[in-house]
């Protein structure tokens, strides 16, 4: 999972409906395109081509096609957050970190699964540098999680070890998380999910 989920700034902000139309249509094709051909079939002129638009509109509105790519990346892990929160909102407090942990990551796989472009998406960000450039950090969406999880179950964490504790838990869960996503299989997801539960239960009980 991807350290970070913050796009460039788009090169110009469109301030008319009909610029932000298009933009929009850059966006969906890109999508269409992902759902289509998978990552490799996105290219500036495949994208432009799809919105019906010469392919120097593209660069008014993007850098290249990564930026448009990370754009929906980060629109789509907002919608896998969403969903996070929801969980958490809905998980019982104080019955142990197993259940609180199966509860959340349960609802980020299922969140992931049905996402039209989140499975691509991730494997592009991940293909984007080393895996320290794309690990998250304990600071990351991805670490607040983890500090929820810990606070719904009722596990702290010690004080002399928490800071580096925190950065292992995020960077397995990181790593893990990924290969669970990639499982079509609910049950072997399921089965994914009760192996990482019990891996970070042995290590923060």
């Amino acid at each position: 999972m991807p350290a970070t989920r913050t796009s460039p700034k788009m090169i110009r902000e469109p301030s008319q409906a009909r610029a932000r139309a298009r933009r929009d249509k850059i966006l969906a094709s890109t999508e269409k395109l992902i759902l289509d051909g998978g990552q490799d079939a996105v290219t500036t002129t495949s994208i432009a081509a799809a919105a019906e638009i010469p392919v120097g509109s593209v660069y008014r509105y993007f850098e290249d096609k990564d930026h448009i790519l990370r754009t929906i990346y980060d629109a789509a892990y907002a919608d896998i957050e969403e969903s996070v929160i929801a969980a958490m909102e809905t998980a019982t407090h104080g019955k142990g970190f197993r259940v609180a942990h199966r509860h959340i990551i349960r609802a980020f796989w299922q969140a992931a699964r049905t996402h039209p472009t989140f499975r691509p998406l991730t494997r592009w960000a991940n293909s984007r540098g080393s895996l320290w450039d794309v690990t998250p950090g304990p600071n990351s969406s991805l670490g607040a999680m983890v500090i929820k999880t810990l606070e719904i179950a009722g596990t702290p964490l010690p004080a002399d070890r928490a800071e580096v504790m925190m950065r292992t838990l995020v960077t397995t869960l990181s790593v893990l998380i990924d290969h669970a996503i990639e499982e079509d299989d609910e049950d072997v997801a399921e089965a994914l999910i009760g192996e990482i539960t019990e891996l970070f239960a042995g290590y923060v009980e």
